[in-house]
């Protein structure tokens, strides 16, 4: 095939023309690399090589886009990458982007999870199933959180003062955040740890107390 014409598209992407139509679109750099020019000759193998070429330089480049922008599972990053990669090429990628240490599962999930339950206040459950859907491993995911500081029902106690303060007065109050904090992701018994916890340490916020059941 003739190589009638090679087209500057956005991206850093060039349009190649061949034998008079527009064909495929490769990154300008893996085109630049190799030996074809406008006016030369590319056969299929030839034409396939190249287009793998540059699927994998798009793919690195992606990868380090991205990983230039957060922290990413090994798993998240290929599942990213597959939007515009192949399967394998997506694994192939990730993989050595873990090889030459710019991811790290267990590191990663251990900040996260740290994160997830400073900031967030998300009780060990919560924060298991953010990790898994991050694409940490399910053993790697049950390590990060239980080796966060604090007990769940801690966390519930900061998230009630934080957010929960005015919802505290009547029985209905009480009752809506409790389930409230059940869809957050906090046990019942984390739950009640931490309304006990802050009965005592403010009163006032407790203004109308349950009515026993006779």
């Amino acid at each position: 095939m003739l190589i009638t014409e090679v087209r500057p598209r956005r991206g850093r992407q060039v349009l190649l023309v061949l034998d008079g139509e527009p064909a495929v679109t490769v990154d300008s750099r893996t085109f630049d690399e190799s030996p074809y020019r406008a006016g030369g000759v590319i056969d299929d193998d030839q034409l396939r090589e190249l287009l793998a070429r540059s699927e994998k330089n798009r793919a690195r480049e992606k990868a380090l886009y991205l990983l230039s922008l957060r922290d990413h599972s090994r798993g998240e990053l290929e599942r990213k990458l597959r939007r515009t990669a192949g399967e394998q090429t997506a694994a192939e990628t990730a993989a050595r982007m873990e090889e030459i240490g710019l991811v790290d599962d267990g590191a990663y999930a251990a900040r996260l999870a740290e994160e997830l339950a400073a900031r967030r206040f998300y009780p060990r459950r919560r924060i298991l199933q953010e990790l898994q859907e991050k694409g940490i491993g399910r053993a790697q995911a049950e390590a990060a959180a239980e080796a966060v500081d604090g007990e769940d029902w801690e966390r519930a106690a900061q998230l009630l003062r934080r957010k929960y303060a005015r919802r505290l007065h009547t029985p209905d109050d009480r009752r809506r955040t409790m389930a409230a904090l059940g869809r957050y992701g906090f046990g019942g018994d984390a739950v009640r740890r931490a309304f006990d916890a802050l009965r005592g340490e403010e009163p006032d916020w407790f203004a109308e107390e349950d009515t026993p059941e006779e």
